[in-house]
């Protein structure tokens, strides 16, 4: 009987141990979702009003874009991202483009301290009307406690990732 016991004991504790592994897991994993939300939300808000020294910590140096062909572009060191950053909002400018707002924003943790981010995102003029739609995933990855932009892969908007 004794040995009954401690075998139950013992297969508690570890079901226990192991519950408290998943839900922690979990927890971690849903806080990194939520976080990486945030930081995209913010992120598009401070692209459209942001100035470039506030935009450019949001990029990983390096930070990598890849075109819908599968060509690859590098961008290193902050000359080279705020360059980056600079020819997107003159093209952004130039296109009439006020604001950008995501028709959709799919968030998917893969880890504490990396996530996927597939967007569609619209930009339109000062009047409302619809300048550009465009389609994007990003993937994200935590530098020192911050969320960066390690990649982004522009795509059709119709190619948008769901995370189910």
């Amino acid at each position: 009987m004794a040995n009954m016991r401690k075998w139950a004991l013992n297969f508690f504790v570890t079901c226990m141990g192991v519950l408290f592994v998943l839900v922690g897991e979990r927890d971690v994993h849903a806080d990194s979702h939520l976080e990486a939300e945030t930081f995209m939300n913010d992120y598009l808000h401070t692209f459209d009003t942001g100035h470039i020294w506030q935009i450019t910590p949001l990029y990983n140096d390096p930070f990598f874009m890849m075109a819908p062909s599968g060509e690859v572009k590098v961008f290193e060191g902050a000359k080279q991202i705020k360059k980056s950053i600079k020819d997107w909002k003159f093209w952004m400018k130039k296109s009439g483009v006020a604001t950008s707002r995501y028709v959709q924003l799919n968030v998917w943790a893969l880890s504490p301290d990396t996530a996927l981010a597939s967007a569609e995102v619209e930009r339109a003029d000062e009047h409302g009307e619809i300048r550009a739609n465009t389609g994007a995933t990003y993937t994200l990855i935590r530098v020192d406690g911050q969320w960066k932009i390690y990649l982004i892969h522009l795509h059709l908007p119709d190619r948008v990732l769901n995370f189910q």
